[in-house]
C-alpha cells in the first residue's frame, strides 16, 4: 500500500452526492485515483521499479480497467482474485499470486492465470514443486516464475493482529529456515511484506538491510525481489527515500523490483453516501440514524476507529451521534460535530473508505448493500452495481 497523499477535492464529492438518487452508495473519485498512479508512475521512472496493484483493496471491475492501463500487474491472493486480474489485464501486464491458501482442487487453474507465485513456506513449495516435477500439469507449468515468501522476522506494527511477523506468524518463511540452500534451487525471487501503514521508510530501508545481511548470497541468484506493501507517501522526501532504497537493490543485485501498492490507489478515491433517516434524543445527546451500518464499513467496527466525514466541522455549533440501522447496539459511528443542523433526509459523506471496506461489507440484519458508483474524471457518475433481493437470497 503506496501513495503521494494529495487533499482530496471533498466539493467534488458533495456536488456529486446531490446527484445520487438513492443511498447509500458507495462513491469511487477516478480522478484521485489516477492521481495517485500518476505519482507512482514517478516512482517507477526514477527508481526502475514495476508497480502491482493488490487488488485486494478493491476488485470493482470499473476501478480494475482503470488501474490495469497504469500499472506493470496485478497482486492476488486466491483463484477468483487470480481470475478476474487476468481477465481485466489480459496480456497487457502480470498477475502474481501469494496466499498460505494454496489448494491441490484449485492449483491447477491458478497456474493458468498467475506468472509469479511465491510460495508461503517451504513444505507448501516442497509439496507443488513435487506437482511440477511430475509434469501433471502440462505446458502451462513452464510459463511460472516462482518465489518464496519469507518473513523477516521485524516488526513495526503495533496491533498483533496486523503483523505479518507477529509470534507464530503463518506469514513466510523465516529467514534462518533458508540457510539449506539446496531448498532455494528452483526458486527465482523472494518476497517479503511486514508494514502496515507507514510513512516511515527507515523501517522498510531497515528490513531490507536485514535481509540484504542474512541472505546477500541467495539475492545474488534471484532475479527479482518483492517489496510488498504497508508504506505511503506524503511527500517528496518520503518519495526520494523510497526510490533510493530500490535503486541500491538494483544497482547491488541487479534485480527487478516490485513494489504492491493497494489502499495507496482506492483508499482515499472512496466514499460513502449515506442519509439520515431518523433522529431522536437519548441521555441527552442527539443521535441520527444513518441508512447506512458498519456493516458496510467493517474496518471501522473491527479496529474501532472513528471514520471522517466530509461534512464536519470540529467547532461546528450542532453535535450528533451518527449510528447505524443495524439492530446492534454498536452499531455507532461516533459523535461529530457539523455547522449545519442535521435533519431527515440529510447527507452524511464517509470519506477515505476506498480500500478494505466494501469488499469487506456484509448483509447483517438483511440490509442491503450499498450500490457502487464511480465519479468519472469528467463529473459523470457512473453506477456499477446495484443489489436486490435476488443477490440477498441467492447468497445462502
Amino acid at each position: 500500500m503506496i501513495s503521494v497523499s494529495k487533499k482530496v477535492d471533498s466539493e467534488r464529492i458533495l456536488i456529486a452526492s446531490d446527484k445520487i438518487n438513492q443511498t447509500p452508495a458507495f462513491v469511487y473519485d477516478e480522478s484521485v485515483i489516477i492521481d495517485r498512479l500518476a505519482a507512482l508512475s514517478e516512482v517507477k521512472k526514477n527508481s526502475g521499479c514495476q508497480i502491482l496493484y493488490s487488488i485486494k483493496a478493491a476488485t470493482m471491475r470499473g476501478l480494475l480497467e482503470t488501474i490495469a492501463n497504469r500499472v506493470d500487474g496485478f497482486s492476488v491472493s486466491s483463484l477468483f482474485e487470480c481470475q478476474i486480474a487476468r481477465e481485466i489485464i489480459g496480456d497487457r501486464g502480470t498477475v502474481h499470486l501469494t496466499t498460505p491458501g494454496l489448494r491441490d482442487d484449485e492449483f491447477g487453474s491458478i497456474v493458468e492465470y498467475v506468472d509469479y507465485i511465491s510460495f508461503n513456506s517451504l513444505s507448501q513449495w516442497q509439496y507443488y514443486q513435487g506437482h511440477i516435477q511430475k509434469d501433471i500439469l502440462g505446458d502451462e507449468i513452464q510459463k511460472l516464475n516462482c518465489g518464496l515468501r519469507i518473513n523477516p522476522e521485524i516488526s513495526f506494527v503495533k496491533d498483533e493482529r496486523y503483523d505479518p511477523c507477529r509470534k507464530y506468524s503463518k506469514l513466510g518463511v523465516p529467514i534462518p529456515e533458508l540457510e539449506n540452500i539446496k531448498h532455494l534451487e528452483n526458486i527465482q525471487g523472494l518476497h517479503l511484506h511486514n508494514n502496515c501503514e507507514s510513512s516511515d521508510y527507515t523501517e522498510l530501508k531497515q528490513t531490507v538491510d536485514h535481509v540484504c545481511l542474512l541472505l546477500g548470497q541467495t539475492l545474488e541468484r534471484m532475479q527479482w525481489i518483492n517489496l510488498g506493501g504497508g508504506y505511503f507517501i506524503d511527500n517528496e522526501k518520503q518519495q526520494h527515500e523510497l526510490e533510493q532504497i530500490i535503486q541500491d537493490l538494483k544497482d547491488t543485485y541487479t534485480l527487478d523490483v516490485f513494489i504492491e501498492p493497494g489502499k495507496g490507489i482506492v483508499g482515499s478515491a472512496g466514499s460513502l453516501v449515506s442519509s439520515v433517516i431518523d433522529m431522536f434524543e437519548s441521555d441527552g445527546k442527539q443521535v441520527a440514524i444513518l441508512d447506512t451500518t458498519v456493516n458496510h464499513l467493517p474496518e471501522v467496527f473491527e479496529y474501532q476507529y472513528k471514520p471522517e466525514i466530509v461534512q464536519e466541522n470540529s467547532e461546528g455549533g450542532y453535535e450528533y451521534r451518527l449510528a447505524g440501522c443495524s439492530c446492534l447496539s454498536g452499531d455507532m459511528f461516533g459523535d461529530y460535530r457539523f455547522e449545519q443542523v442535521l435533519s431527515i433526509g440529510s447527507r452524511v459523506i464517509f470519506k477515505n473508505v476506498g480500500a478494505y471496506m466494501f469488499v469487506k461489507a456484509n448483509t447483517f440484519n438483511g440490509i442491503n448493500l450499498p450500490a457502487v458508483i464511480i465519479l468519472k474524471s469528467d463529473g459523470v457518475l457512473v453506477l456499477q452495481k446495484e443489489f436486490s433481493y435476488a443477490d440477498f437470497r441467492g447468497k445462502y
